[in-house]
């Protein structure tokens, strides 16, 4: 019985969250994301180009290293930290809901949004480049590729964000450095110390997929996955242990 309430108590806080999530204002962030991706793709779909080697490379470059961990950032680091700041988060810790539950409630709506998003943002960034040069079973291929790494990187880069935001009362700025510093540079440098980087697992999964992403020093499918789920794993269990012990103000 208590188990049945409990599950209920996490639909009803998942639903609370999604409906937040999908219609504030930061959607508008998302659009203009969309509109960015659509443009680039489009335009270099009408260039006489090596399609499968460009379409690869562009959504590498466009999605997975930076449009994906941007908005996974942007949102990760507001979903939990807004409603502390707007106070709207004291019915969670006043009812008798346990807060390890609440924050787990928080984690799976911030995936199936960012999943959501960056499924059309991605879908539509390869209609606007392959739409053009041709899509065949190679093309397909290709997008299967990425959005299986989307989706991926979505469980790795929610955890991590979340779990900054009842770290850090101003975790954006942990966030771009995260992204932009740690991921955009560290994560490129040859040798040993990108493998301190998600986008280096993400893309050395891509690589054993995909011949037309080439990754220094790629590790093999089974690592890459086991170093993101075990990420995964802890990022959330550090993330609900502080949210369930952490008095916020």
């Amino acid at each position: 019985m208590e188990t049945m309430g409990n599950i209920t108590k996490i639909l009803a806080l998942m639903k609370y969250s999604i409906r937040k999530i999908l219609f504030k204002k930061r959607i508008v962030i998302a659009f203009l994301i969309l509109l960015t991706v659509i443009g680039i793709m489009g335009y270099a779909g009408a260039q006489n180009t090596n399609r499968l080697n460009t379409g690869s490379n562009l959504l590498g470059m466009l999605i997975v290293m930076f449009f994906m961990p941007a908005i996974c950032m942007i949102y990760g680091c507001s979903v939990i930290r807004d409603e502390i700041e707007d106070k709207s988060i004291v019915h969670v810790f006043t009812s008798p809901f346990d807060r390890i539950f609440a924050y787990f409630s928080y984690y799976l709506s911030l995936v199936i949004c960012l999943c959501l998003i960056l499924a059309v943002i991605t879908s539509l960034g390869f209609i606007s480049f392959f739409g053009q040069q041709g899509i065949d079973g190679e093309a397909m291929n290709i997008y299967y590729t990425f959005i299986g790494l989307v989706f991926l990187g979505v469980f790795v880069y929610s955890a991590l964000f979340l779990l900054t935001s009842v770290v850090f009362k101003r975790p954006i700025y942990f966030g771009l450095f995260f992204v932009f510093i740690w991921e955009g540079f560290i994560g490129n440098i040859p040798g040993n110390i990108q493998k301190i980087s998600i986008s280096y697992y993400l893309r050395s999964i891509g690589s054993k997929q995909l011949e037309y992403i080439t990754v220094n020093g790629a590790t093999d499918v089974n690592t890459s996955l086991m170093a993101i789920f075990a990420s995964i794993i802890i990022l959330i269990l550090i993330g609900s242990l502080i949210f369930k012990t952490k008095e916020f103000t």
